[in-house]
C-alpha cells in the first residue's frame, strides 16, 4: 500500500514538472536588467597612476548585459530609453546577431518539451528605413542539431520613435530537448550611414501548449541544394528519430535512398531546372517530403565546340590541393560517357565509384586523357598536393 501511494505521488509530481514549463519564462535576462559587476582592483595597492574615480551616479552605456553575446559589428550600447525597467539595448544595422545563452555560455540552453507550442516576443524601436530584425530558433536534441527555423519573411517594420511588439509562434520538432534563440540585424548601410539605430527590450519566450505525441515521422529541415554542371549536392538537418534514412525525390521521382544526411545527385543537364525534397523513412514509415527546392544547374563556361574549351575537375581546389579521395567531378565536359583514362604517378588507374583514391599524402602527378569526339581531345595534367 505504501509503494502504490508513493507510485501515484510520484506520478503527480511528473505530471507537474510538465506542466511547470507553460507560462514560464524561459530567455535569462531577457529585459536587459542584470550586468557584471565590475570587479574593483585589489586593496592596498598604491599606483600613482591610478584613474579617477567614478563620480556618483556614473552611467557606463558599453556595460555587457548577463546571459547575451552581441557580435561586435553591431556595436552594442546599453540605454535608460527602455520599453520597462531600466536599460534597454541599441545596435545599429551594420549586419551581425546576438543570443540568449545560460551562466556555461551555452547558447542552446532552453529545456523544450517536443511538440510544445512557444511564443516569442520582444519590444522594439528605431529610425530605420527598411524591414529589419530576423528572429531564429535552433532546436536541438542533446547536441546534435535538428533544425534552424527562421523567421526572415517576418521582420519588423513601421520604424518610429515609439515601442511596439513583435510577436511569434513556434512549434517543437518531434524528439528535441534543448532549443537557443537569437536576433539578426541585417545590413541596411543608408540607414547606418545616416546614424539609423534599433533598440530592443524586452524579449520572452514561453510556452503556451504542452506537447502532444505524433505518430507522424518528421520531414528532415533545413534542405540546402548546392548545383553545380552536372551535379545537385543537397544536405539536410537529421531529425531526433534514430534508425532513419532519407529518400531523395527529384522532380516527383525517387532517385535515392541514403542513410546519411548529404547526397550528389548526379549526371544532370547544364543550364537546367530540377525540383527537389527529402522524405524520413524508418521500416515501413515515411514522412511527408520537405517543402520543395527548385535549382538550376550551372551552365558551362563555353560552348560546345569552341575551341578554348578545357573540361577540367572542379573537386580540385584552385590552389592545387585535393583530398585522398578525389570525386571525379568536372566543368565544361560537353559529354558525360566520353572516354576517360586516369594515370596517378605514370600507373594506370581505374576509379571505383567514381573517385581516384591516392596511395598517400604528398605530391602526385594525375594524367587525364579523355575523348568525347575524335575531333574533342585532350592531355591534362595535375600536379597535386594530396591532404
Amino acid at each position: 500500500m505504501i509503494h502504490r501511494i508513493y507510485f501515484i505521488l510520484l506520478l503527480l509530481s511528473l505530471s507537474f514538472t510538465a506542466k511547470a514549463q507553460l507560462g514560464k519564462e524561459l530567455i535569462l535576462n531577457g529585459g536587459f536588467e542584470e550586468y557584471a559587476k565590475v570587479t574593483p582592483p585589489p586593496s592596498g595597492e598604491d599606483d600613482e597612476e591610478d584613474e579617477e574615480e567614478e563620480p556618483p551616479g556614473y552611467f557606463d552605456p558599453y556595460q555587457k548585459p548577463l546571459y547575451w553575446y552581441f557580435n561586435s559589428s553591431l556595436f552594442y550600447t546599453r540605454t535608460k530609453d527602455a520599453h520597462s525597467g531600466v536599460f534597454a539595448v541599441k545596435v545599429y544595422p551594420n549586419g551581425g546577431s546576438f543570443f540568449s545563452r545560460d551562466e556555461n555560455f551555452n547558447p542552446y540552453h532552453i529545456a523544450i518539451e517536443a511538440g510544445g507550442e512557444y511564443r516569442l516576443t520582444y519590444w522594439y524601436k528605431g529610425n530605420v528605413k527598411n524591414p529589419n530584425i530576423t528572429v531564429t530558433v535552433d532546436w536541438y536534441k542533446g547536441t546534435t542539431s535538428i533544425k534552424k527555423e527562421t523567421r526572415d519573411k517576418e521582420k519588423a517594420t513601421d520604424f518610429s520613435d515609439q515601442w511596439q511588439q513583435k510577436t511569434f509562434t513556434f512549434k517543437a520538432p518531434a524528439g528535441v530537448d534543448k532549443a537557443g534563440v537569437g536576433l539578426y540585424i541585417e545590413n541596411d548601410y543608408m540607414s547606418a550611414e545616416s546614424g539609423g539605430c534599433i533598440l530592443i527590450d524586452d524579449i520572452s519566450f514561453v510556452q503556451t501548449k504542452e506537447g502532444k505525441p505524433s505518430a507522424a515521422l518528421e520531414a528532415p529541415s533545413n534542405v540546402v541544394v548546392r548545383p553545380q554542371q552536372r551535379e545537385m549536392e543537397l544536405s539536410w538537418n537529421a531529425i531526433a528519430e534514430e534508425n532513419v534514412s532519407y529518400q531523395i525525390i527529384m522532380n516527383g521521382e525517387k532517385v535515392a535512398t541514403t542513410e546519411g544526411t548529404s547526397y550528389i545527385v548526379e549526371r544532370l543537364e547544364p543550364g537546367k531546372s530540377y525540383q527537389f525534397s527529402v522524405c524520413s523513412v524508418k521500416g515501413s514509415d515515411i514522412s511527408a517530403p520537405s517543402a520543395p527546392l527548385t535549382q538550376q544547374t550551372q551552365r558551362m563556361n563555353t560552348g560546345i565546340d569552341e575551341e578554348d574549351r578545357v573540361p577540367y575537375l572542379y573537386t580540385v581546389r584552385e590552389v592545387g590541393t585535393c583530398p585522398r579521395t578525389l570525386r571525379l567531378f568536372y566543368h565544361d565536359l560537353a559529354d558525360p560517357d566520353a572516354k576517360i583514362i586516369y594515370r596517378v604517378d605514370g600507373m594506370p588507374v581505374t576509379p571505383v565509384n567514381g573517385s581516384i583514391i591516392f596511395t598517400g599524402k604528398g605530391q602526385h602527378i594525375l594524367q587525364i586523357e579523355i575523348t568525347e569526339t575524335p575531333e574533342r581531345k585532350w592531355d591534362i595534367e595535375y600536379k597535386l598536393y594530396v591532404d
